[in-house]
């Protein structure tokens, strides 16, 4: 049986290895800046909804019958 003993060192490191995850959600958020002004600047078919005007009259008179004597 070997006796030796050997000393372990553990090294932990922490940081760094987070620019990309930043990179991937700013161009999210640019993305989604874009596409929110294409779409509601009407390029994309949001926007103005177009004039749609709906007439109703003023009065609304509902007629009954005489019920039976």
């Amino acid at each position: 049986m070997n006796d030796e003993r050997k000393e372990r060192t553990t090294v932990v490191t922490t940081g760094g290895g987070g620019g990309a995850g930043w990179f991937v959600a700013g161009g999210l958020v640019v993305a989604l800046i874009l596409g929110g002004f294409l779409f509601f600047g009407g390029f994309l078919g949001g926007g103005d909804s177009g004039g749609i005007n709906i007439d109703v009259p003023d009065k609304v008179t509902i007629e009954t019958p005489n019920p039976p004597e």
